[in-house]
């Protein structure tokens, strides 16, 4: 048996040598060096071209490389009946919290505008932002952290999710019928939503103007949860103060891309929440020691929902 590495836009090798030291740990290949494609049992996939998951006749595992599972499951010619598991890990969810709060703090202390004003040599001062009304689109196990992170710091905070969630102090909307009254009255709008056929495009034009003016949005989601020209139309008309986006349709974002000049978008390079190699190798070779013995594996996807 032997499992294969196939990462686009990501050194594969670093992960290849933390599966190494577990000592059960089956051969390792790393994608093109498949060698005989009959070996090849389980895969640990990233944003793979379409198709090629075919090549081998005797999978048994997809295991995403992310939390993510949408580039896996947009691939029109998926194998079927073989599970597909996706990462979970406490450092994920605490590490996202964490640039949830210091998006929103920056943005309320003009962090970045005093950055500005010193490379300018220019001394000019600016009131806090008052606003602490947070709305988190999506509540899973990266929402509810945030969601907790901001509770405890004294933020007053909604969420909205697919199904009703009992997070202590934090507001709960559900359902299509609740999106715009979960939006209503934030300051900050935070989209932490799983990218599925419902949620695709959902930070658009109608979304935007149920927000109150002037508020601001936080998209750690992925980059298709928002429509680009609703977006832009959306700050130059001021129904927004601002977006910090850390997700975009196409990664890395184009050179030519009119989201790095605009002067109400700040940039982060698909950073909020990065990958534990370690932890994804540790949690890889128990699903492969379950998947062994013919035990269910942890945090596989449910097709139908999509996470």
């Amino acid at each position: 048996m032997a499992v294969l590495i196939m990462l686009n836009q990501v050194d594969p090798e670093p992960l290849a040598q933390h599966l190494k030291t577990h000592s059960d740990c089956p051969e390792i290949r790393i994608y093109p060096d498949v060698g005989n494609p009959e070996d090849i049992e389980c895969v640990i996939v990233w944003k793979h071209d379409e198709g090629v998951l075919n090549d081998y006749p005797n999978l048994k595992l997809i295991a995403s490389y992310g939390a993510g599972v949408e580039n896996i499951l947009s691939d029109p010619a998926l194998p079927e009946e073989v599970p597909i598991t996706r990462f979970v890990d406490d450092t994920l969810s605490d590490q996202m919290a964490e640039f949830v709060l210091g998006a929103i703090l920056n943005h309320r202390l003009h962090l970045t505008y005093y950055r500005e004003q010193q490379a300018a040599g220019q001394w000019r001062e600016r009131e806090y932002l008052k606003g602490m009304n947070v709305t988190i689109l999506g509540l899973g196990e990266l929402g509810s952290t945030a969601a907790r992170l901001l509770d405890k710091n004294g933020y007053s905070v909604s969420g909205w999710a697919r199904s009703d969630k009992n997070i202590e102090n934090v507001t709960s909307h559900k359902g299509s019928e609740q999106l715009h009254d979960a939006v209503a009255d934030a300051d900050y709008v935070v989209c932490l939503l799983p990218l599925t056929l419902e949620t695709r495009g959902i930070l658009n034009k109608e979304l935007f103007s149920a927000m109150k003016k002037g508020a601001y949005l936080i998209n750690v989601g992925r980059g298709d949860h928002q429509n680009e020209g609703d977006l832009m139309d959306a700050l130059s008309n001021g129904q927004l103060s601002g977006a910090l986006l850390d997700v975009f349709s196409t990664e890395p974002l184009p050179e030519d891309h009119p989201f790095w000049k605009h002067p109400k978008i700040h940039i982060t390079p698909h950073i909020s929440s990065p990958t534990n190699r370690a932890n994804i190798a540790k949690q890889f070779m128990a699903n492969y020691n379950r998947l062994q013995n013919g035990v269910s594996l942890h945090h596989q996807v449910d097709i139908k929902r999509s996470y």
